[in-house]
């Protein structure tokens, strides 16, 4: 099963150290949107800022990014 990270940024990188493992790169992306809800959710400080969850695949490669703005929006 792959090993997906899900950092959030906001100009600066809080990496995931250890990433979670998913069945696919879709899923990786459905994660990052459920977490990106929870945020706006949860953590209204981070609503207006610029935050996002970024998707980094093994290779360390940025896959996604899904807006915590937008997920409060749409959430």
């Amino acid at each position: 099963m792959p090993r997906f990270r899900f950092d959030i940024v906001d100009g600066k990188r809080v990496i995931d150290p250890t990433g979670h493992p998913v069945d696919d790169r879709d899923q990786a992306i459905a994660v990052a949107k459920r977490l990106a809800i929870d945020l706006a959710e949860n953590r209204q400080g981070f609503l207006g800022k610029g935050y996002f969850v970024s998707v980094v695949d093994k290779d360390g490669d940025e896959i996604h990014r899904e807006s915590v703005d937008s997920a409060e929006k749409s959430g």
